[in-house]
């Protein structure tokens, strides 16, 4: 099995690693394969959609970051007025109205640079937000995601400085405590009722997670011990003293095995990101979005959507190759979007 260091990959069957550390129970197989940068998580089986044809592909590992922009759900109900002749009480009912939002999410590029424009924090987006009303479709858009100082590649970075785990000025750092306390505050305060979150993966292009979670078979230890180090500070991996409650009852629920499905309309996608010719969509129906940052986010987006307190109509992960254009990442996630929102009408969304 493979797992990244300070520059790139490295045999962990060969004993030695920096990036990604050996921990109790992980199942190492050892055999020839491509060494795409750092920031890649390995190993998942997928299904080309449009060939029928299984493959296997490697899955990304990324870092996270601290800030968010804001605009809380407003939802204005139904009026009753006295009338003022009869003194009787009088309905007036119009339509109901509220923000419906969507949360994007991303971690190393080309995720972080193909979710800009729905990003309201000026510094990130100087475009200008895209996300009110997005394509008129009746909802609210808005993106995360970490920034990589100096240059935005993380790959040329020593792991551990901010240009490898992302600038603490920002959220969603390549880091499992950063991830998990950026993650509750972006949805409690935007209270989704669609979530999609991505990553970068490793030499694929455009790659739906059938499932998350279920990490840890064989492993008698706790659930910190079913993830791989972030080699990040001085905690790196998710324990339960560092991590948000939800976070730690999210990886200790769905483990060794027990997994959680997509929300996501995974044909509607398939079909329109196909549809551009751009790179090979597949459906992984097997694997998940691994066991280090990308499956750890992976698995929140779902959780989230089975423990909020309104309904959510989509959640699910997205891996982007790393080796993707980002004009032609930006156009798959605009397919994407369109697909999951074409699929879930707004006005038949109830508020959150």
């Amino acid at each position: 099995m493979e797992h990244r260091n300070g520059r790139g990959i490295i045999d962990v069957c060969g004993v030695w690693g920096v990036w990604g550390v050996w921990v109790l129970a992980m199942a190492a197989s050892c055999g020839d394969s491509a060494e795409p940068p750092q920031g890649t998580d390995t190993g998942s089986t997928s299904v080309d959609t449009s060939t029928g044809v299984a493959s296997t592909s490697s899955t990304t590992a990324e870092p996270a970051t601290t800030t968010s922009s804001s605009s809380a759900s407003t939802a204005a109900v139904d009026e009753t007025t006295a009338s003022p002749s009869t003194g009787e009480g009088s309905t007036t009912t119009g339509p109901i109205a509220c923000d419906k939002h969507v949360v994007l999410m991303g971690y190393w590029p080309p995720t972080n640079e193909m979710l800009r424009p729905w990003s309201t924090n000026p510094e990130q987006n100087p475009g200008g937000w895209i996300g009110e009303d997005w394509e008129g479709y009746g909802y609210d858009v808005y993106s995360f995601f970490p920034e990589f100082p100096p240059d935005g590649d993380p790959s040329n970075d020593s792991i551990g400085d901010d240009g490898a785990v992302g600038s603490p000025r920002h959220d969603l750092r390549v880091d499992y405590q950063a991830t998990s306390a950026d993650f509750w505050r972006i949805v409690d305060e935007h209270q989704p009722v669609i979530i999609v979150t991505t990553s970068r993966g490793g030499d694929i292009g455009w790659e739906i997670e059938a499932i998350d979670g279920g990490h840890g078979m064989g492993n008698p230890g706790g659930p910190e011990l079913d993830w791989s180090s972030d080699q990040h500070g001085a905690d790196q991996l998710p324990t339960q003293a560092t991590i948000e409650a939800r976070s730690w009852d999210a990886i200790s629920t769905y483990r060794q095995g027990n997994t959680l499905p997509t929300r996501q309309p995974v044909e509607a996608i398939v079909e329109a990101t196909t549809a551009l010719g751009l790179t090979n969509v597949v459906v992984d129906e097997t694997g998940t979005s691994g066991n280090f940052l990308s499956g750890f986010l992976g698995l929140h987006g779902l959780y989230y959507a089975e423990q909020a307190r309104h309904e959510v109509f989509a959640a699910g992960h997205i891996h982007v190759g790393y080796g993707l254009p980002v004009a032609d990442a930006s156009a798959l996630i605009e397919a994407t979007l369109h697909a999951v929102l074409q699929s879930n009408p707004a006005d038949q969304v109830p508020c959150p």
